[in-house]
This record gives structure tokens, sequence and C-alpha cells, in this order.
């Protein structure tokens, strides 16, 4: 945005301006955590170190961050998605 277009502009605008501003500054953030992750895993795999597999250890410490994309994802099955299911199997 420019200066001449800020002072033209209404509050909401400038509300939607800033919020995606920052929602895109934050995605940018957590793509840059996850590829520093990615590379210090490779470093650990090259070295020779063992570590736990499936934990991200930068994604533990970030947890804050990453609330959406750690937290579980439980789909309870319906009864009619199991009944689906099993006459799927036969």
């Amino acid at each position: 945005m420019k200066p001449s277009e800020f002072w033209d502009c209404t509050y909401r605008e400038l509300y939607v301006f800033v919020k995606s501003n920052n929602s895109k500054s934050e995605e940018d953030y957590k793509k840059n955590i996850v590829l520093f992750d990615a590379l210090g895993n490779k470093i650990i795999d090259v070295i020779g170190r063992k570590r736990p597999k499936g934990i991200s250890l930068v994604r533990n410490t970030f947890k804050s961050l990453f609330e959406k994309e750690l937290e579980p994802t439980y789909h309870q099955q319906t009864p009619e998605e199991q009944i689906k299911i099993l006459r799927s199997m036969k």
C-alpha cells in the first residue's frame, strides 16, 4: 500500500491489509522454521548422531506457533461409516 492509498482508505480496508500482511509474514516464518528444521535433521543424519524418528524437535520447541499443525485430528467413525467400510472389505 502506498502512502497516498493509506490516507484515502477506510479503517476496514486498512485492517484487512494489516491482517493479511501479518498472516503472510507468519506463514513465511513457519515455512522458514520447517525448512531449517529439515536442514538440521539432514545435518544430524550426515554427522551420524541418532535422534528419535518422527519427532520434530523444532516444532515441539515452537508449539505455540504451530498450534493448528500439531493438534491431533481425531475422527470418530459413525456407525454408517463403519458399516460401509466393512461392506467394502467383502
